[in-house]
């Protein structure tokens, strides 16, 4: 079985955003199971740890792993990813509503797609925000991440990768 997320050294995927500009996603290290990963955007590294079937990864928050994808993913399975952003405890419970499908992205058809869908909740002052925020991401098996979608309309496809 292809995996959802490919960690190899030299692994990296250019996404375009809203604006037109880019951003890199590339695997500079590895260390048993622990990927160490940069953006062109960031400038702190973050971390991708696989255990099992699941890539946890502290993305959201520097040494706060959570679960971002698996690769035994069934239709209607949920997690929770748990992160505190600018103080704010912030939930983002993850949905997949499609296991399989094929997926067309910037000219491209893309089989053996996951749809995974988080709705974002806050915490505030001890008062939960209600959900204003959904965002969809779609994985292909040997590929990776190939777009983000979001209630905002800030969409960022996949436009190139390079893969060992």
């Amino acid at each position: 079985m292809d995996t959802y997320y490919p960690l190899a050294v030299g692994n990296s995927w250019t996404y375009k955003m809203a604006d037109g500009s880019t951003f890199t996603n590339r695997v500079t290290a590895n260390e048993g199971d622990e990927f160490t990963m940069t953006n062109s955007l960031q400038p702190d590294p973050q971390h991708v740890r696989k255990e099992g079937a699941a890539y946890l990864s502290d993305h959201f928050e520097p040494g706060n792993f959570q679960t971002l994808v698996r690769d035994d993913l069934s239709v209607g399975d949920t997690w929770d990813i748990r992160y505190t952003a600018n103080t704010i405890d912030t939930v983002l419970t993850m949905t997949v509503k499609e296991t399989g499908g094929s997926k067309k992205v910037e000219g491209t058809t893309y089989s053996n797609v996951i749809e995974l869908e988080g709705v974002m909740t806050m915490t505030m002052n001890g008062n939960t925000i209600p959900p204003n925020y959904v965002v969809q991401y779609f994985y292909a098996a040997g590929v990776g991440l190939l777009l983000t979608t979001s209630s905002m309309g800030d969409d960022m496809p996949l436009i190139s990768s390079e893969l060992h």
